[in-house]
């Protein structure tokens, strides 16, 4: 049935260094972090692999969580189920419970921070959370034999419509950088499976900060997954300054905005998924509202 497809040759740099000499060796090389999406695809192997497969598993220095005083360091090859558990005590809760609903325990193991980013062609939750929590990026480049290192915010991975925009470089995300400060009101929904029922999905992350019923330093994303990947700034600004609780009437005018801005810039949601992102913005701040109330 294969025959004449032979299997592909696996590159296995154990430093950084040496990733940059097969890099450049083999620039169509495909990079392997844990396969969990690749080997997703429908006849992802057997196939033909040019410059084979440059497996990242033995990179030490890219399986490394740290902190200090101002942030938590992620090395790319850490698992989702190796964050979940070391993070307890450091990670923002919307973080935490971002890694609880990717996929099964057994997958979550073999889930990596960096292959979940870098999936070219469809944004899953992880995206959804680390944007809304500012975090960074570190993006080493790899070109004529010259390595260059830049910090790009998670946000501006993507396009609109969800895309990474890594460019034509070889390209490794080695890393990613979260600040401990963030806001006490956090919230994650993710309905529907973002692999298995992508066109039904809707992911939202939303977080802010109260002082006294007022909302400050509000930040929001909406994610559909391989049709668009949005931040409202024009609400976000909207949202941070009000006083807390937000007349029912302003919270139905709100989301109707939200849904609004999604049709104008982006194409091919559903009216399904429209609602459902809507209604999820509706439940936060009605949320927001009772706390207030009950406070």
């Amino acid at each position: 049935m294969y025959e004449g497809i032979r299997s592909p040759v696996i590159h296995t740099p154990k430093t950084l260094s040496e990733f940059a000499t097969i890099a450049y060796r083999y620039p169509s090389a495909i990079i392997w972090a844990g396969g969990s999406y690749l080997m997703s695809q429908k006849e992802y192997y057997p196939s033909e692999i040019k410059d084979g497969i440059i497996d990242l598993g033995s990179l030490e220095e890219m399986k490394r969580i740290t902190r200090n005083d101002r942030f938590v360091e992620i090395g790319a090859m850490v698992t989702a189920s190796q964050l979940l558990y070391a993070g307890k005590l450091v990670l923002p809760p919307v973080l935490q419970e971002t890694l609880r609903t990717l996929a099964s325990q057994i997958v979550r193991r073999q889930i990596t921070i960096g292959g979940s980013l870098c999936v070219p062609d469809i944004r899953l939750s992880l995206s959804t959370t680390l944007a809304v929590l500012d975090a960074m990026a570190e993006v080493k480049y790899y070109q004529g034999g010259k390595v260059s290192t830049h910090w790009i915010p998670i946000a501006k991975l993507y396009d609109k419509d969800g895309k990474l925009l890594l460019g034509s470089q070889k390209a490794l995300l080695t890393r990613i950088r979260i600040g401990l400060e963030y806001g006490d009101y956090q919230r994650f929904v993710c309905v529907e499976d973002p692999i298995r029922n992508t066109d039904e999905c809707v992911i939202v992350a939303f977080q802010a900060s109260r002082s006294q019923n007022s909302l400050s330093k509000v930040q929001f994303c909406i994610t559909f997954p391989s049709k668009a990947f949005h931040i409202s700034k024009d609400l976000e600004s909207k949202l941070s300054g009000m006083t807390l609780p937000i007349h029912p009437e302003r919270v139905n005018t709100l989301s109707y905005e939200l849904v609004s801005e999604l049709t104008k810039m982006h194409s091919g949601i559903s009216e399904l998924q429209l609602e459902r992102g809507r209604r999820i913005f509706e439940s936060f701040l009605h949320d927001l509202n009772a706390q207030s109330l009950s406070s």
